[in-house]
């Protein structure tokens, strides 16, 4: 387990301690489904298999990619921005990088300008301005490495779709939207969470009915 922590602290080396450990305890919870790592396994229904559901009713995991969703340089706060620019008809500018390059289009980062943004986030009376300098290069450098991920189709968005049945008949179904293909089983961990509730939550109801 140690291990584990240490991997989240390096790779992410400004979350806190506490911070670290509550991401730990979320992994495990999501290890204890046995989840496929791969969000493509699940591109129809799946079933999801619990020991103590009964045996009339089932839980099913989809995850199928979000079309509708906007790049993520269009709405999340993050520190620059991505610009595609026809190749040869427009000049980048700048302070400006180029992150990728298909055909006629190239998609620059405003390097200069999320640099700047980055050191005032970080700024502080604790922090020497080598400090700040580190961790402001280093968090646009995680940013533009992100960015890049979407461009090159490394990772996309996903929505995550769990049903639960019972005797062939949906007492359960939900949706989430805009999770990231990298990160999705926070999704699927809520959502057959909630399946789970309704499942045993309609059980005892019903069994009430006619008793009083």
């Amino acid at each position: 387990m140690f291990a584990e922590y240490m991997k989240i602290r390096k790779a992410s080396p400004d979350i806190s301690a506490k911070g670290a450990l509550a991401l730990l305890r979320m992994q495990k919870k999501y290890a204890d489904l046995c989840l496929d790592t791969s969000h493509y396994y699940y591109g129809k229904p799946v079933e999801i298999i619990y020991p103590d559901l009964p045996k009339n009713c089932s839980i099913t995991l989809e995850v199928v990619p979000d079309h509708c969703s906007e790049a993520p340089w269009d709405w999340c706060e993050g520190f620059g921005t991505i610009k595609p620019m026809q190749r040869y008809a427009e000049n980048a500018g700048n302070g400006n990088v180029q992150v990728r390059s298909y055909g006629r289009e190239n998609y620059y980062y405003n390097f200069a300008e999320a640099l700047k943004r980055a050191r005032k986030d970080y700024e502080n009376r604790k922090t020497g301005k080598a400090d700040l300098q580190r961790k402001a290069l280093d968090a646009v450098k995680r940013e533009i490495k992100y960015f890049e991920g979407y461009i090159c189709d490394d990772w996309g968005y996903v929505s995550v779709h769990v049903q639960a049945h019972r005797d062939g008949e949906e007492i359960y179904d939900g949706w989430i939207g805009m999770y990231e293909s990298t990160s999705w089983e926070e999704g699927a961990f809520d959502l057959i969470h909630n399946a789970r509730h309704e499942i045993f939550a309609t059980k005892y109801a019903g069994a009430t009915v006619g008793t009083i």
